[in-house]
């Protein structure tokens, strides 16, 4: 029987969890803190953790990385709620398998669970269909007496409003052009992919990896906006970086901890798999090296030749999930914190300069980052937007 170890601070949440899911005939254990889930982990190796963002003292993503210390092969799907999906980008670069929105129907996690750990079938019947009531509050809930299960979705009324009206302001397509050009330039493409950790242009083509689709989209630009071309599914690939050379089309998997070389053609065919150190967050080609970047600030100067060759390495401190050369300058990214990092080019990367974006998305983190002709191109992890703006964008901290 698959073992399940959920982590969460509330038990009304963990019950209706619990329940969803011992139905479908899992067996459950439950931590409400970082410390009881590393112990649980350790003491009775799970099949499969749920780890919930938001925990007292440690965080989710404190706990996510001490649980890959305990087995890395374990898979674990981050969930949160509205609000607190900025660091999504990040945990996914961290080793996190999925990542699960709150509010949730049963049908999603139940989907989520199986892709990773295939249920046996219940013991008992499912209950006939029926219509359901409200959950009641946690303090009026029998502790005793076992529960029906619940959607996870009315667990969180407000939260769900919230999040339809965010998604309804993005199915709108949010969409500003400033008047003029140069460093007020400001344009938003609305209807592209939602959760963007990686682009790059090649061949007056824009490449975006979608992390959590796991599918590479390629956009034309013309004069109405971005239009898809073409999209290249990559099952099973956690894309963290996108590097074009030539007709080769470098990927990052932190998850897998590789980078793929892979055809850019129909399918992107798969040419050569790199192991990779760290987990690799970001790549980028400067038409001599490519540059990579792991969880741990370690950014490598690289030969584009069969092997990878090391030509340079440096440690950045502010551990970034985004690279990107332009002119003088060496330009990170950290999307947990939304802060832009200029750094020159000399022996040691010495940082020139701090930068935040001017327009503000409160909810939606930096994902993606890139300059072409002076202007910045970025992306918001969870909004179906992609921004192009001049470098009036940038402002110093």
């Amino acid at each position: 029987m698959a073992r399940i170890l959920i982590v969460d601070d509330e038990p009304d949440m963990r019950l209706a969890v619990r329940n969803v899911l011992k139905l479908r005939g899992y067996e459950i254990t439950e931590a409400g803190d970082g410390p009881a889930a590393i112990a649980l982990a350790k003491e009775n190796r799970p099949d499969l953790v749920l780890l919930d963002m938001r925990l007292p003292g440690m965080d989710g993503m404190e706990v996510l990385s001490a649980l890959k210390k305990v087995d890395d092969t374990v898979p674990v799907v981050m969930i949160t709620g509205y609000g607190h999906i900025q660091s999504a980008v990040d945990v996914m670069k961290l080793g996190a398998s999925e990542y699960l929105q709150k509010p949730f129907e049963n049908a999603q996690l139940v989907e989520t669970v199986r892709r990773f750990v295939p249920g046996p079938s219940a013991r008992r019947p499912m209950p006939q269909a029926r219509r359901e009531e409200p959950l009641p509050a946690p303090e009026a809930m029998p502790e005793a007496r076992p529960a029906e299960p619940v959607p996870v979705s009315r667990l969180r009324p407000l939260r769900a409003l919230a999040w339809g009206i965010a998604l309804l302001l993005a199915g709108l397509g949010v969409y500003r052009l400033a008047s003029g050009g140069g460093a007020s330039y400001y344009r938003e493409y609305p209807g592209t992919a939602a959760n963007v950790s990686a682009m790059v242009w090649s061949d007056g083509k824009l490449l975006a990896g979608d992390w959590l689709a796991q599918a590479v989209y390629q956009y034309s630009l013309s004069r109405g906006g971005l239009e898809l071309v073409q999209t290249f599914p990559l099952e099973k690939t956690h894309i963290s970086g996108l590097a074009a050379v030539g007709d080769t089309l470098y990927v990052a998997d932190s998850w897998k901890k590789v980078i793929e070389a892979r055809r850019l053609s129909p399918g992107l065919p798969l040419i050569r798999s790199y192991p990779a150190p760290g987990n690799v967050s970001a790549l980028f080609y400067d038409g001599e090296f490519l540059w990579t970047c792991d969880g741990d600030g370690n950014v490598v100067l690289r030969h584009p030749d069969p092997d990878l060759t090391p030509a340079a390495s440096f440690k950045l401190p502010e551990k970034p999930d985004q690279v990107f050369k332009g002119g003088k300058y060496l330009w990170t990214l950290v999307s947990s914190t939304g802060k832009i990092y200029r750094h020159r080019l000399d022996d040691s990367l010495t940082l020139d300069g701090i930068y935040k974006l001017r327009t503000p998305r409160p909810g939606y983190p930096l994902s993606a980052f890139a300059w072409r002709d002076g202007r910045i191109w970025f992306a918001r992890d969870g909004l179906g937007i992609i921004f192009e703006a001049g470098s009036g964008e940038l402002v110093k901290q």
